[in-house]
């Protein structure tokens, strides 16, 4: 049974790191889990003053902006455990993950289960504990991920996967991405009731993340897509934008 136990309170925190990622930090009153860790002092600053220990790493790509934090992080928690995709190659030693794998953290009474989502990236994975999903840069609240080393089919049918999850899920991904993105979604599709009041909704927030995937399906253009042709000529639109 994955997910959290029901006798603890679990908080899930955005760490700001450059201009606009997100390091997300898991935690109970004692020990914490984060996820792409791209620099390590915004981390450090925020275990130190909450007085938690870093037991895991999750990292879900190998992109700089991700990763850049996990050798100093490593080095100043040295019995944290560090989770990566196995596709991909890391300069710290890291238990390797793929799709259908299952991880449990102990200390938080957490398990999550894996998917491969590349497109993105060819080795890109995202985390499911049930509740949440940790999607790195694949799924953006109203966007999706640039194609880098993977292919638009890869990334076309992580998206559907990602799609065919419980409609309550919360979608944390790795950027703040969303304000850019419903302007290029309502550049698209100007009429859209629900856009207009996603876009009403966020336009006084400095934080927009989570969303659900309930409220993706009903507002972000690339999961809508019916075709790979679609949705290359959609992704292709974006870059230009």
């Amino acid at each position: 049974m994955t997910g959290y136990k029901d006798n603890q309170l679990i908080h899930i925190h955005p760490v700001e790191a450059f201009q606009d990622n997100y390091i997300w930090l898991i935690h109970n009153d004692q020990n914490s889990i984060v996820v792409d860790p791209g620099d390590a002092s915004p981390v450090i600053e925020i275990l130190e003053r909450k007085n938690l220990n870093l037991v895991a790493i999750l990292v879900t790509h190998h992109h700089a902006d991700h990763i850049g934090g996990v050798l100093e992080l490593q080095k100043k928690y040295p019995h944290v455990k560090i989770f990566a995709p196995k596709k991909d190659k890391y300069d710290f030693v890291n238990i390797s993950l793929q799709d259908g794998d299952e991880i449990n953290i102990p200390e938080l009474q957490i398990n999550y289960k894996i998917f491969e989502i590349p497109g993105h990236t060819q080795g890109h994975i995202a985390y499911y504990d049930m509740k949440n999903l940790f999607c790195g840069d694949t799924l953006f609240a109203c966007g999706c991920g640039k194609i880098f080393d993977g292919t638009h089919e890869q990334m076309y049918n992580s998206l559907k996967k990602i799609s065919g999850l419980s409609k309550d899920t919360k979608i944390y991904c790795g950027h703040e991405y969303t304000k850019k993105n419903i302007a290029f979604a309502l550049s698209v599709k100007p009429n859209n009731s629900d856009l207009l009041l996603r876009d009403e909704h966020v336009s006084n927030l400095k934080i927009t993340i989570p969303s659900t995937l309930s409220e993706e399906l009903k507002t972000n253009p690339f999961l809508n897509c019916t075709s790979i042709e679609a949705f290359k000529a959609l992704r292709d639109l974006k870059d230009q934008y």
